[in-house]
């Protein structure tokens, strides 16, 4: 047992209290429990602490991390739109070249079809209302890609018209050498254009067209789109077929043939390569060949047909 006496500061009062072992013994028990309580809560608030810091150095390692992949990134795409932007830029200045070489910028171009002294020569038609292309004389824009291509649509749509014009020229070979077999036939020119003694009569006279040598048989193709104006015997051609070129004003005759397309009739429109005869050796004639002529509607006369033929050269020679 032990005794707690309390006295008062002027000593008028004591008070004794009788503490049993058990009580101290529950007190100190309270005592050491509040004091490691206290230890334990600061050192849980302190391994918070040390969490929270590290956590925060994790989050700004990772997001520093983050950040410089964000940064190496960003640099990569401006390199490559850079890129991107230097090759629409290279684009741009491929198309203002071809616009220049086909005329569009009114800086020259034409179908460049030159023809022999006196001769005519297919002219080209004005077919820029057909397009959106207008002078380059504003500033330029900023590049980006719908620029681009509207640019590139306005060059197509210029070429595309300016195919479909010359589709009305006639610049192919009329005869069709390459079968659907695989067989490919020969041909020269066994006769020109121009003066010559008639392989006949062997009077000399002035031929007006272009003896196309080679087998009988062969298909005849339209050197150009057009309308058929006639089909049947001419005379001494024997077998002919006569196409007008609206575009070009230019008329091809076709001659001595073997026979017709099937169908082929007067006013119906034909296209460039389309099979409308065959070679043969009617009419007034030494052997099977296509007599081809070229007559300008506008000039009315004749032209040398080799000036036109741009596809084909003679396989052979005679």
């Amino acid at each position: 047992m032990y005794t707690l006496i309390i006295m008062s500061p002027d000593k008028n009062s004591v008070r004794q209290h009788v503490i049993g072992r058990g009580h101290l013994l529950l007190l100190s028990c309270v005592i050491l429990g509040l004091f490691f309580a206290a230890i334990g809560g600061f050192s849980y608030g302190l391994i918070q602490k040390r969490q929270r810091a590290s956590t925060e150095n994790e989050l700004q390692t990772r997001m520093a991390k983050e950040i410089q992949q964000l940064t190496q990134a960003k640099h990569q795409v401006e390199s490559e739109l850079a890129t991107v932007n230097e090759e629409m830029n290279g684009i741009r200045q491929m198309a203002k070249k071809i616009q220049e070489a086909l005329g569009i910028l009114g800086q020259g171009g034409d179908l460049n079809i030159t023809a022999s002294p006196g001769e005519s020569a297919p002219q080209q038609t004005d077919i820029s209302a057909l397009t959106d292309a207008a002078p380059d004389t504003q500033e330029p824009q900023k590049l980006t890609p719908s620029i681009l291509k509207e640019e590139l649509q306005a060059l197509y749509n210029y070429i595309n018209a300016y195919q479909q014009q010359l589709l009305g020229y006639p610049l192919i070979l009329p005869v069709k050498l390459q079968q659907d077999n695989g067989e490919q036939h020969a041909f020269w020119y066994s006769s020109r254009f121009g003066w010559r003694n008639h392989p006949i009569t062997k009077n000399r006279e002035f031929h007006q067209g272009l003896d196309i040598k080679t087998r009988a048989g062969v298909p005849v193709i339209a050197a150009a789109d057009g309308t058929v104006v006639q089909v049947g015997k001419s005379g001494f051609l024997g077998n002919t077929i006569e196409i007008l070129h609206e575009i070009s004003e230019y008329k091809t005759l076709y001659a001595h043939l073997q026979g017709y397309a099937e169908e082929l009739k007067v006013n119906e429109k034909v296209v460039r390569g389309q099979i409308i005869g065959y070679v043969g050796n009617t009419g007034r004639s030494t052997g099977a060949h296509l007599h081809y002529g070229i007559y300008d509607t506008k000039k009315e006369r004749w032209v040398n047909p080799i000036t036109y033929i741009f596809d084909q050269q003679p396989t052979f020679s005679p």
